[in-house]
């Protein structure tokens, strides 16, 4: 139980205590990350793009990898995963476990691209959000979050960031990037 409760307070304390500046993964239907608000329908194809918004915390000076899931999607839809062209080692899925993806330079912000995942859905699609999450065998037991590594060779600091979330088929909901406000009273719940 003990490590149970000093992983969960890495995990929350690594998620940045509500600033607007903390990096994150999120979810997009921009290859920019200017929209987090997508519509399919059956048979057409859509394009999700995951991408690290990087903040002013210790992910700022840019990352060498994400380690990370997606949560959301339908696995009866038709999907085509494209790793960005800039990486060098991807392993695992996205949509799947979870997977790492790693960089052989530093890539900078603000916004650096990961994934590009191409779904077709057979029937009709339910509004849902798609979530980034931790990948499903983290790295560490101190890691239980989605997180970046620093480009600080040959250490490769790993950062937990938060995971953002879009809205598929849903447009009166409103987007975010991973940052959400959090309170003592909240931390404090988590171990009552």
């Amino acid at each position: 139980m003990m490590l149970f409760r000093a992983a969960l307070t890495a995990a929350v304390l690594g998620f940045g205590a509500g600033s607007a500046q903390a990096s994150s993964i999120g979810v997009f239907f921009a290859p920019d990350g200017g929209d987090c608000n997508g519509t399919a329908t059956p048979g057409v194809p859509f394009t999700i793009y995951i991408g690290a918004v990087l903040g002013g915390d210790a992910a700022a000076g840019g990352i060498t990898g994400a380690e990370f899931s997606l949560l959301g999607a339908d696995p009866t839809w038709i999907t085509t995963i494209t790793p960005s062209p800039a990486a060098n080692l991807v392993l695992g899925n996205p949509v799947g476990s979870g997977c790492n993806i790693a960089f052989p330079a530093c890539q900078a912000g603000p916004f650096v691209p990961l994934y590009t995942i191409q779904f077709t859905a057979p029937g009709a699609v339910s509004p849902r959000a798609l979530r980034v999450w931790l990948h499903q065998v983290p790295s560490g037991p101190n890691f239980l979050c989605p997180l970046v590594t620093k480009c600080d060779a040959p250490v490769f600091t790993k950062v937990c960031v938060s995971g953002g979330q879009a809205f598929l088929n849903d447009p009166s909901r409103v987007c975010t990037v991973g940052i959400e406000a959090r309170n003592w009273t909240a931390v404090k719940a988590l171990f009552r």
